[in-house]
């Protein structure tokens, strides 16, 4: 069990509900509730599972190494970044790539048509 991934991911989804969700609070419970409904009730029960299994972890890491907690919480984590991240982002980020390339690829045809007749 790596200590420093448990807080490495729970710092991350508090950045995450912060950044994009306005979520205030100083931990990650307080920043659960706050935004709680804003989401579905399973990734609020998600979110509650992993406040509480890092507080086991945080707690004990010694007799929890052997069990499967950690796993449940890194494999928790791994879904609620999924599911909390906003897409729209993705969809804005693809619609300008594609729209540059194509502005890039007809000014390149414009050009490569019309090269023999300008002149300098």
């Amino acid at each position: 069990m790596d200590i420093e991934q448990v807080i490495d991911k729970s710092r991350r989804l508090e950045d995450l509900l912060r950044q994009h969700y306005h979520a205030k609070g100083s931990d990650l419970t307080q920043l659960v509730h706050s935004c709680d409904n804003r989401f579905p009730d399973d990734i609020v029960n998600k979110l509650n599972q992993i406040t509480a299994i890092r507080q086991k972890l945080m707690m004990d890491d010694t007799s929890l190494s052997a069990t499967n907690d950690y796993q449940r919480f890194i494999d928790l984590c791994s879904e609620c970044e999924q599911e909390l991240m906003p897409r729209s982002s993705r969809l804005v980020w693809g619609v300008a790539v594609v729209l540059l390339g194509g502005i890039t690829l007809a000014a390149l045809g414009f050009y490569f048509y019309h090269w023999q007749h300008i002149t300098l």
